[in-house]
């Protein structure tokens, strides 16, 4: 494995997500808890707006800089690791439960922040 696989997988597993997100909105907020609503269903077409914008740049990152990735992996340390921040913020205030989707999406995200520092060292 290297740095670029594995900004290729973060970039698979993003777009999984993002999929899943337009197609099943609602079961994926059902497993944190919340209920889709109207403002919510056209909030998430902004953050998926967003995300989009941010795979596009993850996927790009390897050919535009080559050899120099590295420089990007702390600042991808810190990009994976805001969700799982969001996540225990959002529990700790009782925003929203503890939840088993919030443990593996957590999860998920961990490892590819140890991934990213691990492959990213030079």
């Amino acid at each position: 494995m290297n740095l670029k696989l594995v900004f290729r997988i973060y970039f698979g597993i993003g777009a999984l997500m993002t999929t899943m997100m337009l197609v099943a909105p609602a079961a994926m907020l059902e497993g944190y808890g919340m209920t889709l609503t109207d403002e919510i269903k056209l909030f998430i077409q902004f953050m998926i707006v967003a995300y989009a914008s941010m795979l596009i740049v993850t996927w790009m990152l390897p050919a535009w800089l080559g050899d120099d990735l590295h420089k990007a992996g702390f600042a991808y340390v810190i990009i994976a690791l805001l969700p799982v921040t969001m996540n225990i913020y959002h529990v700790a205030t009782d925003a929203l439960p503890a939840s088993t989707a919030q443990f593996v999406e957590s999860g998920v995200w961990i490892v590819f922040a140890g991934l990213f520092y691990t492959f990213s060292k030079k």
